[in-house]
């Protein structure tokens, strides 16, 4: 026993010195009831946040989301350069194309093919007369059947006209009706002098509306408050060997 006692005396000593030691190189015990520490995020906690099924900030924006400028609209494809022109503008559910500037624009309209004639009223330009069974004159229409139409105008028998376009349905290879401004003769180089063209002066025309308050005339290459509309090729006589 007299060996043991200063042993005993020692020991709470060499336990102070343990853990004191032990305290430097490890985080010191945290007493009962106080909270756990969180522990610095790391690169594995990192890691772990891309893993799948855990959520990521959502893109500021899609390609299927993103804005559209006010005023603005997607631009028809197919689709020509420009206005329609006037002899297919009116009919319902045209669709136009122009595979390259100079050339024709291709339209169709329900079961109809539609031909514009660039040319005009030019010197290449196609033109006829209207002509009717019963010879009570020939009446222009804004569209042609199964479309609805209205009435634009009646032309007198034998009317000189230029035609601006023609509609066919794909299995009929010749015109079913034609897009025609009636012209004075005069206002046609190539119509001096030849009595095919008819008489000289404004066309005679009763208007189905309200008059145009000038005479159809020739301004800086366009014909102006003439009448035009369409009209079956059962009443067109086209010069198809020109004028």
């Amino acid at each position: 026993m007299a060996h043991t006692r200063p042993f005993l005396r020692l020991l709470p000593c060499l336990l102070l010195v343990a853990c004191g030691h032990s305290a430097s190189n490890s985080e010191v015990p945290v007493p009962s009831g106080e909270a756990t520490p969180v522990a610095t995020a790391t690169a594995a906690s990192a890691h772990g946040a891309n893993a799948p099924g855990a959520s990521t900030p959502a893109p500021a924006s899609t390609a299927g989301s993103e804005p559209v400028a006010s005023g603005t609209r997607p631009e028809p494809t197919p689709a020509m350069q420009g206005e329609l022109p006037a002899s297919v503008a009116q009919l319902p559910g045209i669709a136009c194309v122009q595979k390259k500037k100079d050339w024709s624009p291709e339209c169709t309209a329900g079961e109809y093919r539609v031909s514009v004639y660039t040319d005009g009223c030019s010197g290449d330009g196609f033109y006829g007369r209207v002509y009717s069974d019963d010879e009570k004159g020939v009446t222009l229409q804004t569209a042609f059947a199964p479309f609805p139409t209205t009435p634009v105008a009646k032309l007198r028998e034998a009317q000189f006209v230029c035609i601006a376009a023609d509609a066919r349905k794909p299995a009929v290879d010749e015109a079913l009706w034609y897009y025609v401004t009636a012209i004075p003769a005069e206002s046609v180089k190539a119509c001096a002098g030849k009595a095919i063209c008819g008489k000289p002066g404004s066309p005679t025309v009763e208007w189905a509306g309200t008059a145009p308050s000038g005479a159809c005339r020739l301004e800086h290459g366009q014909y102006v408050d003439c009448a035009a509309g369409w009209v079956s090729a059962t009443q067109l006589e086209e010069f198809s060997n020109g004028l």
